[in-house]
């Protein structure tokens, strides 16, 4: 963990550095006009984004889910998919808070589905698909738990998955045991997968995916959420794409660096955008593939700098919720503003982030704060005045 003394430090030059923003590089794009048409389509708002804080996680969990528009979409004998941040054998904020888990299987449990799998693979530094076992890792961070908890108190029909280990999963769902675990897919506005990119055939067995992520920063990214999250579902050949073409020092010095001098202004902005385009580009289009019935940011702790694994941590006990990814994020970097963060989110609006432009410019979401429509529980005024100062 980077120490405090650093981050009081970091937190004033957050908030004192000027400098007006650049507009993200449409390079690589490629856009044609018919694509931008579909996509501007598929942008069609407005998005309801839920922000709760309750006396416990599992009441702002609850609380953030309806004002989002609940989860009526689940009918009786549907199956769902819940995705949680398992990147890696290390506790909150790295990986989804079990409180934050178990509350989501219980509120989907009382719709009545046939079955639930809480899914996911653990990130490996070797790209390969044997090591770490994602099951060990749930085990590591609190997830059984969760699972084993929501069997017991609401006998919840879930069982905790490993995509390495998705076999099984698949006759239960009434696909062949032999079916391919990774489908390739291919899409027009994906631009910069030619030959397309794969994803777990598991994603497309269930009715409904929930997407449980962690607000939090990145030290490659900017930040992940619950557009980045689907990195976890995707083959480590797709992975190791996307992580080759980041254009920066691969490490936390990267990050740090975006806060020096020779990183102000325009030319600093354009440098920090050229390097991560490449590669937050290729993350929004994974999305392309597959749309979660909601989103649930779970913000009980945040890396407000380093990220996703170590970082200078936040508490902000708050949930976010909406079933438009791009609400969702926006929200998500906003509160990280709202902590003081690092410098290529603080002192930008979040609309001019490049993995969110790249999102909306492919009809992920909302293409606008005019579309954003927040709703509050548990937020004093003053706290949510402050937020959505830092969306504007």
């Amino acid at each position: 963990m980077l120490d405090r003394k650093h981050f009081q430090h970091r937190r004033h030059f957050l908030q004192s550095a000027g400098g007006a923003a650049l507009a993200a590089s449409t390079a690589g794009r490629l856009l044609t006009p018919c694509m931008l048409r579909a996509a501007e389509k598929a942008a069609s708002g407005p998005a309801d984004v839920g922000i709760a804080r309750g006396s416990n996680m599992e009441e702002a969990v609850k609380q953030a889910v309806e004002l989002s528009g609940g989860l009526g979409f689940i009918k009786p004998d549907q199956t769902v998919l819940i995705k949680p941040n398992v990147t890696g054998a290390v506790p909150n904020p790295t990986t989804t808070n079990p409180e934050v888990l178990y509350a989501v299987i219980k509120l989907v449990a009382a719709q009545g589905p046939k079955r639930i799998i809480v899914a996911d693979r653990s990130f490996s530094p070797l790209f390969n698909t044997t090591t770490p076992k994602t099951i060990d890792v749930m085990k590591a961070v609190g997830h059984l738990d969760a699972v084993s908890e929501a069997i017991t108190d609401v006998k919840a029909p879930v069982v905790a998955v490993g995509l390495e280990d998705a076999a099984a999963e698949f006759e239960k769902l009434g696909k062949p045991a032999n079916i391919e675990h990774w489908r390739k897919v291919t899409h027009p506005l994906a631009t910069n997968w030619p030959n397309g990119f794969e994803l777990a055939e598991l994603l497309f067995a269930v009715d409904h995916v929930i997407n449980v992520p962690v607000i939090k920063t990145h030290f490659q990214a900017w930040f992940t959420m619950s557009m980045k999250a689907f990195v976890g579902m995707s083959h480590h050949r797709t992975r190791r794409e996307f992580h080759t073409a980041f254009k920066g020092n691969n490490n936390l010095a990267d990050q740090k660096s975006s806060g020096s001098r020779r990183r102000v202004g325009p030319a600093g902005r354009k440098l920090d955008v050229e390097e991560v385009e490449p590669m937050v580009h290729r993350v929004a289009e994974l999305n392309l593939g597959i749309k979660p019935a909601l989103n649930i940011l779970d913000g009980t702790k945040s890396f407000v700098f380093g990220g996703p694994s170590h970082g200078d941590v936040e508490e902000p006990k708050l949930v976010v919720a909406s079933r438009d990814r791009i609400a969702a994020d926006a929200t998500g970097v906003a509160v990280l503003k709202r902590y003081g963060t690092e410098r290529r989110l603080q002192n930008y609006s979040v609309w001019e982030n490049p993995f969110i432009k790249h999102g909306i410019d492919i009809g992920l979401g909302i293409d606008g704060l005019d579309k954003l429509n927040l709703k509050a529980a548990g937020i004093d005024e003053e706290e949510l005045g402050t937020i959505k100062k830092m969306l504007a």
